[in-house]
């Protein structure tokens, strides 16, 4: 089933001008395939759909949420943050925005944007529940790709309105302001 899911969305975003932007989605859907093959290897499926069954999020057409997501990227400037609005907010003491860092915890440890929170990547899924629903999340990453995969899944599977920081930890650096380190390092 998951094949024929990612089969749809090739043939669908095949047509995508942004050819860069088609690998990135291609890449990811197959990331999640393999990740969900995975399970079926320990018998771990069958304990998922058992707890899909039951569980309040089985009602989620996640589908219709990946669609709707995709469809809104060409109008929604594809979900990009310039880094100097970051700044401006940053600088304006917005409250409405949080800095979401989804680099690995060493790397946000050893110097972050301040007041930013860490949710690498890896573990975005499982403590989803770290990102505020009620704000603006501006992602960073050391490479736009991996916030770029963060913000889907942020904007698929918690409905979390995310946006891709363009540039992100390079061009916080580049604009001449500072990264902390986590205090204790």
């Amino acid at each position: 089933m998951i094949y024929t899911i990612i089969i749809k969305y090739i043939l669908r975003w095949y047509r995508m001008k942004n050819k860069t932007l088609f690998l990135l989605v291609l890449l990811g859907l197959f990331v999640a395939a393999f990740s969900v093959q995975a399970g079926d290897e320990d018998g771990e499926m069958a304990e998922v759909e058992e707890m899909a069954e039951t569980d309040e999020t089985a009602e989620v057409d996640f589908m219709a949420e990946a669609d709707a997501f995709f469809m809104s990227l060409p109008e929604n400037n594809l979900l990009l943050m310039e880094m100097q609005d970051l700044i401006d907010a940053v600088d304006a003491g917005d409250e409405s925005i949080v800095i979401v860092d989804v680099r690995p915890a060493a790397g946000y440890d050893s110097g972050h944007i301040p007041a930013s929170i860490n949710v690498p990547f890896p573990e975005l899924i499982p403590n989803m529940d770290m990102v505020p629903e009620d704000k603006t999340i501006a992602v960073v990453c050391t490479f736009d790709t991996n916030s770029a995969f963060a913000v889907a899944a942020m904007r698929i599977f918690g409905d979390r309105d995310a946006w891709v920081v363009v540039g992100g930890i390079p061009a916080w650096v580049d604009a001449g302001r500072e990264l902390v380190p986590t205090e204790g390092m």
